[in-house]
């Protein structure tokens, strides 16, 4: 059994505990909008390659989209 404080005991939160629980947050927020992107970066793909876009085309409609995502954050 881990060792517990006396506060833990009877259900109190420590400033670690909340920051803690922040940080675990603010990582799985980040990490979503990482899946997000990577899907919607995939889904791009797969429209493309349907319509019948040679895979140059499709890197290079890539490397746009991404200069233009770039552009935006740095603003």
């Amino acid at each position: 059994m881990a060792f517990k404080s006396v506060g833990q005991k009877y259900g109190f939160v420590s400033a670690g505990d909340v920051f803690r629980k922040r940080l675990a947050d603010a990582h799985a927020e980040t990490q979503e909008a990482k899946d997000k992107l990577a899907q919607n970066k995939a889904d791009t793909e797969a429209v493309l390659r349907e319509i019948g876009l040679s895979e140059d085309k499709i890197v290079e409609v890539q490397t746009r989209l991404e200069a233009l995502q770039q552009s935006r954050l740095a603003k």
